[in-house]
């Protein structure tokens, strides 16, 4: 469970982190139009919206701990593009991250509530309670960073988080063989 929820936690904060921070890294690192300063935002959402549509059957052809991993390393890609610097492959970037993220949280609840010896409510709750919990400080962590360094090392960090999220989903599944 201590895994489920720290992967609750920084996936979510992620998602919060870029639902705040996607339109001010267009603005001030992309040097994007100001018709464009929205577009992170609506890229990530549309690509999350579909793969939460999808997700559920390529779940049930590869697993929830194989599709966490598959997760983590399309927003891997994705902050990889944002990170260029390009407004196009920022864009393309974030609707990347939004597909990678899009899978994570139902996945989570879908191991949790299957965690043995936890009843199933618990194990789902702890994880929303953990990852909801991340959503609201995860913005503002990352804007201490931001404040302090630059836009470049918040995503910078998503990036290193969402590679810690790919590790631990891949170590749960050795676990779990």
């Amino acid at each position: 469970m201590f895994l489920l929820s720290l992967i609750a936690f920084v996936a979510m904060g992620s998602e919060g982190a870029i639902i705040d921070w996607s339109s001010l890294y267009l603005k001030e690192v992309t040097l994007a139009r100001a018709g464009l300063i929205g577009s992170g935002f609506l890229a990530f959402s549309v690509a999350m919206t579909l793969g939460r549509f999808l997700g559920d059957g390529i779940s049930q052809r590869m697993g929830s701990y194989r599709l966490l991993a598959l997760g983590a390393v399309i927003a891997i890609l994705g902050f990889a593009l944002v990170l260029s610097g390009v407004t196009l492959w920022a864009l393309i970037g974030f609707a990347l991250t939004g597909l990678g993220y899009s899978v994570m949280v139902p996945e989570l609840f879908r191991i949790g509530g299957k965690v043995p010896g936890v009843d199933s409510a618990q194990g789902i709750s702890f994880i929303a309670g953990s990852g909801y919990t991340g959503f609201m400080l995860g913005p503002v962590l990352l804007g201490f960073i931001a404040e302090f360094y630059s836009l470049n090392a918040t995503f910078a960090t998503l990036l290193g988080i969402t590679a810690l999220i790919l590790l631990l989903s891949l170590r749960m599944q050795a676990t779990k063989k």
